[in-house]
């Protein structure tokens, strides 16, 4: 398999498990607890890098979430 086509795989990997663990949330939700549930859900480390880049704040939903992480990465 070429190396791009695996990097592809392992981008939608990484991003469905990050959209499910999203979606897991319990909302309202904190820059914090969701720092805490990444760590609890042992993600990955790229996931857990790109929580650390979300601004400080509360999430009234998924929604709101998914964009934050968007606009962070």
């Amino acid at each position: 398999m070429p190396l791009a086509t695996a990097r592809s795989m392992q981008e939608m990997q990484t991003s469905e498990v990050a959209d499910q663990f999203v979606k897991g949330l319990d909302y309202p939700v904190s820059k914090s607890s969701i720092l805490d549930a990444a760590r609890e859900a042992d993600l990955s480390s790229t996931i857990q890098e790109a929580l650390k880049k979300l601004p400080e704040r509360e999430y009234a939903k998924p929604d709101e979430l998914t964009q934050a992480l968007n606009a962070a990465n």
